[in-house]
C-alpha cells in the first residue's frame, strides 16, 4: 500500500499574499487622496483667473512676453499666500479658546483613546463658548490640525454620544477632509460652490461608528443636535464646511441630521 501524499504546507509568500487578498482596503484611503487633490485644485481655480487678470495688465501696459510672465509669478505667488493663509484664517474665523487639561479632562480623555483607535495625532483642542450642540476641524495637515467644540455640546452630550462625535472629527482629519475646508476659507468663500466632497457626510459618520462600534452613541448625538440646535453665531458660507453639522440656514453639509440618523440606523 502506498502511503498518502503529503500536501506541501503553503510558503511564507503564500500565506502572506492570502492575508492581503482577504484583507479589507482601507475606504478611507481613496478620500485621503480625492481631499488632497481637492485642495490643490481649489487652490488653482480660485489664484489663476486672478493671475490672469494680472497677466492681461502687464501685457497690455508692455507686451505679450511680459503679460506671460507676469501671469505665471502672479498665479504662483497668489496660490502660495492661499495655501499657507488657509489655516490660521480659518482657526481664527472658528474661534474659541485653548481646552484646559484641568477643566476639560474628559474631552482630553476620550480624545487621546480615539487617536490611538483612529490612528490620528491629537490635535489642538479649543473650546467656543456657545450653547448650541456642534463641533469644527481646520487645518491643511495632521499633525497641525485644530479640534473646536461647543460648551453647549460638552454640557449636553454624555460621554457616549461625545465619543461618537469627536471619532467622527479625528476620521476627518485622518483622511484630510478638512483640508478643502480650511482652504475655501482663504478664497473668502468662492471654492465654497466647488466644495461637493468625493463622498456624503454619511460616509464619514459611518466610519465613526466603525471605530467606536457603538453606533447608537452618534444616533443620539445627532437627535439631541436637533432638538437643541446646531447653529453658530458668527458662521459664514466660508467656514460652514468645517462643522460637524450645519451652523446656520442654509450652510454646513447639505444633509440633514434626520438622513444622517437614518443612514446610521440601517447599520
Amino acid at each position: 500500500m502506498t502511503a498518502p501524499t503529503r500536501l506541501a504546507s503553503p510558503t511564507p509568500e503564500y500565506r502572506v499574499s492570502r492575508v492581503l487578498e482577504v484583507m479589507p482596503a482601507d475606504p478611507l484611503r481613496s478620500r485621503t487622496t480625492a481631499n488632497r487633490r481637492r485642495g490643490f485644485a481649489l487652490v488653482a481655480v480660485c489664484c489663476v483667473p486672478l493671475g490672469l487678470a494680472a497677466g492681461l495688465i502687464v501685457w497690455w501696459a508692455w507686451s505679450w512676453p511680459f503679460g506671460v510672465v507676469g501671469f505665471v509669478l502672479a498665479s504662483v505667488v497668489l496660490g502660495l499666500l492661499m495655501w499657507w493663509a488657509a489655516d490660521p484664517l480659518a482657526r481664527h474665523a472658528l474661534g474659541g479658546a485653548p481646552a484646559d487639561p484641568v477643566v476639560h479632562a474628559r474631552l482630553f480623555n476620550i480624545v487621546d483613546g480615539l487617536c490611538a483607535t483612529v490612528g490620528a495625532h491629537r490635535p489642538e483642542l479649543r473650546v467656543r463658548q456657545e450653547r448650541s450642540v456642534n463641533a469644527a476641524v481646520c487645518g491643511r495637515r495632521r499633525r497641525s490640525a485644530t479640534l473646536v467644540v461647543t460648551q453647549g455640546m460638552l454640557d449636553g452630550l454624555d460621554r457616549m454620544e461625545l465619543e461618537g462625535v469627536l471619532a467622527q472629527q479625528l476620521t476627518r482629519i485622518r483622511c484630510h477632509d478638512m483640508l478643502p475646508a480650511t482652504v475655501t476659507v482663504a478664497t473668502l468663500g468662492i471654492g465654497a460652490t466647488l466644495l461637493a466632497p468625493p463622498e456624503p457626510v454619511t460616509a464619514m459618520d459611518r466610519a465613526a461608528v466603525r471605530f467606536t462600534r457603538y453606533p447608537p452613541g452618534l444616533v443620539s448625538a445627532l437627535e439631541k443636535m436637533r432638538s437643541l440646535g446646531t447653529q453658530v453665531n458668527g458662521a459664514s458660507r466660508a467656514t460652514a464646511h468645517l462643522w460637524f453639522a450645519q451652523p446656520g440656514p442654509g450652510t454646513g453639509p447639505a444633509t440633514s441630521l434626520d438622513d444622517r440618523i437614518e443612514a446610521l440606523r440601517e447599520l
